[in-house]
């Protein structure tokens, strides 16, 4: 259970600091902690920052992937909160927020003490789509957190003697097209893995380059893919299916359960959600009827151009938490605060152990260049200097 007392020496705000509480600790709410204490010099006043967050470890879930093949250590994608804060003045509370009263400014706290703020940021992401499959939540398991992996892993070992190896994942998106790879890859000729999705291509959102790619990759493991299939049912030996008119039931030791995620809901009865589950920000990341409040990542419907939202993925979260961060210090300077635009930087996708699809700017590199360039512009994302210099020393020093 998360401690009740905060994991920073500066728990109580100085007198007259402008008190800012940043729910969440993902891509959104970690960047613009970071970003908020990187810019509080320049601000007129003191700034207490508060960042609830009830998990001990930031997962960069882009690279969790790389657990499955071990091309990566659990440390460098999954590095612990309070290492990643131990230098800056953030107030770290492992704890979950229960409720946000937005009238009196206050937050409340499952364990500690409620959390008075003058400025709120919200960005508590997403969570698995609710099953709706029977028997999916008893014998599928989730991929999205280090937990995940280690449970994977977990099944992957008591399986380490049999021959054959037979693996759904049901979800034809970048994260089972991703998983499909990999695990392929991991498990080489005992391996059997079947992708099953009820729409008619993979990867429908993205570019028809990255599809093919993705196809290819698939067709070169042998990975048997079943689209425009409907999942019946779920239960300990594998799933039923309706296709192409007729039932059918893919035997399977592991089920992978990666049709969707939905936005958390709001912490209190003051706001509706759009009916993407999300809810309604200024082009600046403010609450519509609450300038002091600002909602980020999976769970706002944050501006694009050409877009009526940008994506729920890391890298729209990514890009609005430092958004998120300049408009604080120009609320609190009483300076105007400049509209978050996301800019598309392209699609990247793992297909494989060493081998990737990055697609950009007009470029589209495959192969094991495409996983080295995909490994590099994660590793300019990851969250301090300090955590990149240690991974990329990690990397250096790596004798296969």
């Amino acid at each position: 259970m998360p401690s009740k007392r905060s994991l920073s020496a500066n728990s109580e705000p100085a007198t007259g600091a402008v008190r800012v509480c940043i729910l969440g600790g993902g891509f959104g709410g970690l960047y613009c902690a970071l970003s908020l204490h990187q810019r509080s010099r320049r601000s007129p006043r003191p700034i207490h920052i508060t960042l609830v967050e009830p998990r001990d470890r930031f997962n960069f879930t882009p690279l969790l992937y790389e657990l499955l093949t071990q091309e990566l250590a659990p440390w460098e994608i999954a590095p612990a909160y309070r290492e990643l804060l131990k230098h800056t003045t953030v107030d770290l509370r492992q704890d979950w927020a229960e409720h946000i009263d937005l009238a009196r400014q206050r937050v409340t706290l499952r364990h500690g003490e409620p959390i008075a703020y003058d400025y709120l940021v919200v960005a508590l992401g997403s969570r698995m789509r609710p099953p709706a499959t029977p028997g999916n939540q008893a014998h599928s398991l989730p991929f999205n957190t280090l937990q995940d992996a280690e449970q994977l892993e977990r099944r992957l070992n008591d399986l380490e003697e049999s021959p054959q190896v037979r693996v759904v994942v049901a979800g034809a998106g970048p994260s089972g097209v991703e998983l499909a790879c990999k695990l392929s890859d991991r498990l080489g000729s005992r391996g059997h893995v079947t992708v099953v999705d009820r729409r008619g291509e993979i990867l429908r959102s993205y570019p028809q380059r990255i599809q093919r790619a993705a196809a290819r990759a698939m067709a070169k493991r042998g990975i048997e893919v079943y689209l425009d299939a409907a999942i019946e049912a779920v239960d300990a030996s594998g799933l039923t299916l309706g296709y192409e008119g007729q039932t059918r039931h893919c035997l399977a030791n592991i089920i992978l359960w990666t049709v969707g995620t939905v936005p958390q809901v709001w912490l209190g009865d003051d706001l509706k959600p759009t009916i993407f589950g999300q809810y309604q920000v200024l082009p600046t990341l403010q609450l519509l009827d609450h300038k002091h409040v600002f909602a980020l990542g999976d769970m706002a419907a944050m501006p694009a151009p050409g877009r009526d939202r940008a994506p729920t993925t890391a890298q729209a979260a990514y890009q609005a938490g430092p958004v998120v961060a300049s408009n604080l210090l120009a609320l609190i300077a009483d300076r105007p605060l400049k509209p978050f635009i996301y800019n598309h930087l392209g699609d990247m996708l793992t297909l494989g152990q060493g081998e990737a699809v990055v697609c950009g700017f007009g470029l589209c590199i495959t192969g094991w260049l495409g996983g080295l360039s995909r490994r590099w512009a994660y590793w300019l994302r990851l969250p301090t200097s300090a955590h990149r210099w240690r991974v990329l020393k990690h990397w250096l020093s790596f004798k296969p």
